[in-house]
């Protein structure tokens, strides 16, 4: 079977009860511009080379593990996690004691993403 394009990934969306909270911690920890705000939604401009990030409020709490996560990468493991924490991230599961080295973190909602060098 060809590999036809089908589609194409337009952005990750995470569903968020605080659009202010989640708007400011997501910003700041990817550096992206905002590019639209309409009721209920952020979405921010994509990063060259990658899909767009898209925060979607919801009455519901978060309440088990996410199905899908970001991935962040970063330069400096160590100085990534503390950046991140700063903002209002909390490492769940710390890296590996050896191989590839990753954490899992939640963001202020907690919604996992892991980060990894």
């Amino acid at each position: 079977m060809p590999n036809e394009l089908i589609a194409k990934l337009g952005a990750t969306v995470i569903d968020v009860n605080d659009l202010d909270i989640e708007k400011t911690f997501w910003q700041s920890a990817l550096g992206v511009e905002i590019s639209a705000e309409p009721e209920g939604y952020v979405f921010f401009k994509a990063q060259e080379g990658r899909s767009g990030l898209t925060l979607q409020k919801v009455p519901e709490a978060k309440s088990m593990k996410n199905r899908v996560h970001l991935d962040l990468e970063v330069e400096d493991l160590d100085e990534g996690i503390a950046q991140l924490e700063a903002l209002g991230a909390t490492v769940i599961q710390p890296r590996p004691t050896e191989g590839w080295q990753w954490v899992v973190m939640t963001d202020p909602e907690g919604n996992e993403f892991c980060v990894s060098q």
